[in-house]
C-alpha cells in the first residue's frame, strides 16, 4: 500500500476508511498533454470503480 496517500474518492476500490489509498502504486497524468500549473490539469489513472 502506498503510504501517506490520502483520497476522498470513496467510489474507488482502492479507497479505505480514513480516506486512505490502498493502491500499490499511484498513476497521475497530465490531462492537457502539456506542462501543468494547476491541480485541475491532472487526473488519477489509478482509479477503479468499486464495482469492477
Amino acid at each position: 500500500m502506498a503510504t501517506g496517500v490520502l483520497c476522498e474518492v470513496d467510489t474507488c476500490k482502492n479507497w479505505e476508511n480514513g480516506n486512505k489509498c490502498s493502491a500499490d502504486f499511484i498513476y497521475v497524468v497530465n490531462l492537457e498533454g502539456k506542462q501543468t500549473s494547476e491541480a485541475e490539469e491532472t487526473g488519477c489513472k489509478t482509479f477503479e470503480p468499486c464495482n469492477s
